[in-house]
């Protein structure tokens, strides 16, 4: 299945100026966000027409997005990246971090294929709606009315779920435990698509490598509990935003900005945060865009906003469930910020401060400003929005701050990266 779906995002990959010119790897990562994307796509467009979500639904689906994708090529991004020669003792260093984005590939296999998905946002969000869909062959107004099912949160995007339900038609069952291999196809997709924007920025195979090596051994993302939840999606799609935001940014044609509307889809079709990703990559647009600021502003926000849009239409104007808009005090901000610094301990500070350090070491660009800006957008509402949580600061900043950070993990990675990517 996934790699069909993923034939089929390789062969559209051209109206995202991704020909065969591009580097395979960051190809390969955008066939599989296309891919995933046809997978869910598939499941509300069937229910929509009144055909049943499987294979023929899903073939014609792909062949009609293929065809156009086809005639609407894009050019090709130029690489800056020549093929650098190395002696045998940094060819002995690649091939060690190479054999560590390896071995992480394979520790994160090992941790979410093990057993079937078990997460408690899995059981009682993600995967709870995507059986749902899939079993009454349906998207149930029950999901989004019922007050018995408030738990399960009707107010998030429901890109996740619609995903699970499509693997679940074309494998004509459900099986969550299956349905795992996504996530380390997702991991290995976002290192793919690290690795070869990097090295199209300039970085040599070294830099690329080093990044995507310490990626690939991220377990605070990469781990058995967030496997089914939804972080590893939003993290590979923050990448992608990332990158095709910093390629518009720096000129980059018609097929960055369809690269950017893209990404815009994907993360907000995730998570709730995925709308505010995409207005923040709005705003760094227009700040940091010079000339090009409207075209990256104006392909930042509107398929995001369509998204949100298809999601009002259908379940109307839902509260958020875990937040009162209300309650902010400057106390509960102190409470929030004190919970957060309990939380990072000492591990986390040090991390901190070593990701601060490289950044300011590096050369500066447009590409890593804009990256580790949207990086610091989204850290910086993640440790507001708990001043306002129901529940109380402390209890939203234990429970989610860890992994809601740590799905900006790729995004840093590459803003950090590039800083080095044009050093020898």
């Amino acid at each position: 299945m996934l790699a069909a779906a993923g034939a089929a995002g390789w062969l559209a990959a051209p109206a995202l100026g991704l020909d065969e010119r591009a580097r395979r790897a960051e190809r390969a990562a955008w066939s599989v966000a296309v891919g995933c994307a046809l997978i869910g796509a598939m499941v509300p467009l069937a229910l929509v027409v009144r055909v049943h979500p499987g294979w023929p639904a899903f073939l014609v689906l792909a062949a009609a997005v293929v065809l156009v994708c086809r005639r609407l090529r894009a050019p090709a991004p130029a690489s800056l990246a020549a093929d650098d020669v190395a002696d045998a003792r940094e060819r002995l260093l690649r091939a060690a971090l190479g054999a560590v984005v390896a071995l992480g590939i394979a520790a994160y296999a090992l941790r979410s294929l093990t057993e079937p998905m078990w997460a408690n946002d899995y059981l009682a969000i993600w995967g709870l709606k995507g059986k749902t869909i899939h079993g009454a062959s349906a998207l149930p107004r029950r999901l989004f009315s019922d007050p018995s099912l408030g738990f399960s949160h009707p107010e998030y995007p429901l890109g996740l779920p619609f995903l699970y339900a499509g693997v679940a038609f074309l494998a004509g069952r459900w099986d969550d435990h299956a349905l795992a291999l996504l996530f380390p196809v997702l991991q290995a997709a976002t290192l793919a698509g690290l690795h070869g924007w990097l090295r199209r920025r300039g970085a040599s195979r070294t830099v690329a490598l080093a990044a995507a090596a310490t990626l690939a051994s991220f377990e605070p993302l990469y781990s058995a509990f967030l496997t089914g939840m939804a972080e590893v999606p939003l993290s590979f799609g923050l990448l992608l935003f990332g990158a095709a935001l910093a390629d518009v940014l720096d000129g980059e044609g018609s097929g960055a900005l369809r690269r950017l509307a893209v990404a815009a889809a994907w993360i907000a079709a995730t998570k709730n945060e995925g709308l505010f990703f995409a207005a923040a990559g709005c705003a760094i647009a227009l700040a940091l865009g010079g000339r090009r600021r409207w075209k990256a502003a104006l392909a930042a926000l509107p398929t995001a906003l369509v998204i949100q849009g298809l999601h009002l239409a259908w379940r109307g104007r839902l509260p958020l469930r875990d937040f009162d808009f209300g309650a902010f005090t400057p106390a509960r901000m102190g409470e929030a910020l004190a919970a957060a610094w309990r939380v990072a301990g000492v591990g986390g500070l040090a991390g901190l401060a070593l990701v601060v350090a490289l950044a300011v070491l590096g050369s500066d660009s447009s590409a890593s400003r804009a990256m580790l800006a949207l990086a610091l957008c989204g850290t910086a509402a993640y440790l507001v929005l708990p001043a306002f949580a129901v529940r109380g600061p402390g209890w939203m900043i234990e429970t989610t701050l860890p992994r809601t950070t740590a799905a900006l993990g790729p995004l840093i990675a590459a803003g950090v990266a590039e800083r080095y990517a044009r050093r020898t």
